[in-house]
């Protein structure tokens, strides 16, 4: 793959920016409610539900990781949740002074409403697309997360920030 740096390239870093600008701020103004009767599941708590649904249990550090949080933030974040009925701490088996955490069954119901509206969503808008354009834009949205991951993860030849 070639890479990114040519004068006929800045135009399309510059129109992917600026899409991508466009994508956040409007993903944003998206609130689905996890069915008529549960309550509105916000983009930070419905990432912290799929992720526990797809890799649980987890200690609340390898939820930090995972999202590139601070303790702190994911410790909030999780308490939240937890008082929702949606996350429980349980005892971990390997080390009974540590807790992981689960999701309830009513959490999983609510992820599991508003997974199947999400993705409701972007059937929609995707509807006319090719199954080829599908797998392509599939995998280069991917890729360009993998990257991200690897740009916010931190340096390993870094202690505390400085250079071993």
């Amino acid at each position: 793959m070639q890479s990114v740096g040519a004068q006929t390239d800045l135009a399309s870093v510059e129109s992917i920016e600026q899409e991508l600008t466009l994508l956040v701020r409007r993903a944003e103004k998206v609130h689905l409610r996890g069915g008529p009767t549960e309550q509105v599941v916000e983009r930070a708590a419905y990432g912290i539900l799929a992720w526990l649904h797809d890799t649980s249990p987890l200690r609340s550090s390898e939820l930090a990781a995972h999202f590139h949080l601070d303790a702190s933030t994911i410790s909030r974040q999780v308490a939240a949740l937890e008082q929702a009925g949606l996350v429980t701490r349980e005892p971990d088996a390997d080390d009974r002074r540590a807790l992981q955490l689960r999701l309830t069954e009513r959490g999983l119901k609510v992820l599991s409403t508003t997974r199947a509206e999400r993705r409701g969503v972007v059937r929609e808008l995707l509807r006319s697309w090719s199954p080829e354009d599908l797998a392509r834009f599939a995998s280069l949205l991917a890729a360009f997360n993998a990257g991200l991951d690897k740009h916010l993860s931190p340096d390993p030849h870094t202690v505390e920030g400085s250079k071993r």
